[in-house]
């Protein structure tokens, strides 16, 4: 492998390591609101009085079960998000896995010249 090609392998392990930082927070980002909405589900579950729902700047009175069934929708489509996102990780990781090995071998031969 040329020295050229060697390097746009270094760079392509780069950018695979970068967009995996950027999956992770995401990840994180996703399960902070799953974590808030489990939450919210609860307290509204366990509410014995009025429910209110904040739309925009205004906090509204609703029905509970139309407040559950919004909020039971939101924790599924964040279920969703974040199978889509393991999936993500899951190719990135194996691919950065194959790119290392590439340029490990390519190191330890020598060829990179």
């Amino acid at each position: 492998m040329k020295s050229n090609k060697l390097q746009t392998k270094l760079n392509e392990l780069n950018v695979l390591q970068h967009r995996m930082g950027l999956i992770d927070n995401q990840k994180r980002q996703i399960n902070f609101s799953i974590s808030e909405l489990k939450s919210s589900i609860n307290e509204v579950k366990s509410s014995k009085g009025k429910v209110y729902s904040m739309i925009g700047s205004v906090i509204v009175e609703k029905e509970k079960k139309i407040i559950l069934k919004d909020l039971t929708k939101q924790e599924s489509e964040l279920n969703s998000h974040q199978k889509i996102i393991a999936e993500q990780e899951e190719k990135f990781k194996k691919k950065a896995s194959e790119l290392q090995k590439v340029i490990s071998a390519e190191l330890k031969n020598g060829n990179s010249e």
